[in-house]
C-alpha cells in the first residue's frame, strides 16, 4: 500500500508542478497527508489553479490521474482556476474486509 500512496502523491505533485499556475515563477504547491492507521491514508496536493482541460484517456499511454484513479479507493478534484486541490484516499486493506 505504501508504494501506491507514494506513487500517487508523486504523480499529483508532478501534475501541480507541470500543469497548474504553480509552475509559474514564484508559484508553490502543498502536499498534505493524513494517516489513520487501520482506516485510511489520505493525500492531497493544493496548487495555484489554472485552466482545466480534461483530456480523454489514451489506452496506449496512461495519464497520471488515470493511475491515481486505478490505485486509490477514492479521489477527487476541488477548486477552480484560482486554486485547486486534488486528493486521493486509500482504504486500509483490513478496513475493507471489516465492512463485509
Amino acid at each position: 500500500m505504501a508504494d501506491d500512496v507514494i506513487l500517487c502523491a508523486s504523480e499529483l505533485a508532478a501534475n501541480a508542478a507541470l500543469h497548474s499556475h504553480s509552475r509559474l515563477t514564484g508559484g508553490t504547491f502543498t502536499v498534505r497527508a493524513q494517516l489513520s492507521p487501520g482506516d485510511y491514508i489520505w493525500v492531497a496536493v493544493a496548487d495555484g489553479g489554472g485552466p482545466w482541460t480534461p483530456q480523454p484517456s489514451d489506452p496506449a499511454r496512461a495519464h497520471g490521474l488515470d493511475i491515481v484513479r486505478s490505485l486509490a479507493s477514492d479521489c477527487g478534484i476541488d477548486g477552480d482556476h484560482h486554486a485547486r486541490t486534488v486528493w486521493a484516499r486509500f482504504d486500509w486493506p483490513d478496513s475493507q474486509e471489516a465492512g463485509k
